[in-house]
């Protein structure tokens, strides 16, 4: 039990750097970060593939070039997250708050976003290809950098 506090207090620290070594050396190792609060933290750069997080309040965090390919995170609240060049290939994000979230360069391709709010979020280069977006909350993609081929939109 104690590494799953370890590797969970890094997190809570925003010890990052550290948080990915333990990663890489523990690569098979299951990370449930359901119903956590890690809002503000500084998460820049985590390897957080392959996580459960349903649930969590990840909103004011910098998540910048963080790592979610291929992990469930539904139902769980980034408002305000600055999510510049994170990576959420193959995500489950339905239902989750991305409110004024930054999305540039972030890349979502083969994500399932249906019913997220995305209301005010900053799209520039964001890929959205094959994306599942039925019933997402859409400010206006006019005058946006976004890269829609294939999204599924109703």
């Amino acid at each position: 039990m104690s590494e799953i506090v370890d590797w969970l207090r890094l997190l809570q620290e925003s010890k990052t750097e550290e948080f990915n070594e333990w990663r890489m050396a523990n690569i098979f190792e299951k990370i449930d970060l359901s119903g956590k609060d890690l809002s503000g933290k500084n998460l820049s750069g985590a390897y957080l593939n392959g996580i459960k997080c349903n649930g969590a309040n990840l909103s004011n965090c910098n998540l910048q070039k963080a790592n979610f390919a291929q992990s469930e995170v539904m139902d769980s609240n980034l408002e305000n997250a600055d999510l510049t060049d994170a990576i959420f290939l193959y995500g489950n994000l339905k239902n989750t708050n991305l409110a004024n979230a930054n999305l540039s360069g972030t890349n979502f391709m083969w994500s399932d976003m249906r019913n997220c709010d995305l209301s005010g979020a900053k799209f520039r280069k964001t890929v959205l290809v094959e994306a599942k977006l039925q019933n997402a909350k859409l400010s206006s993609l006019e005058n946006q950098s976004v890269y829609l081929k294939f999204a599924k939109m109703e």
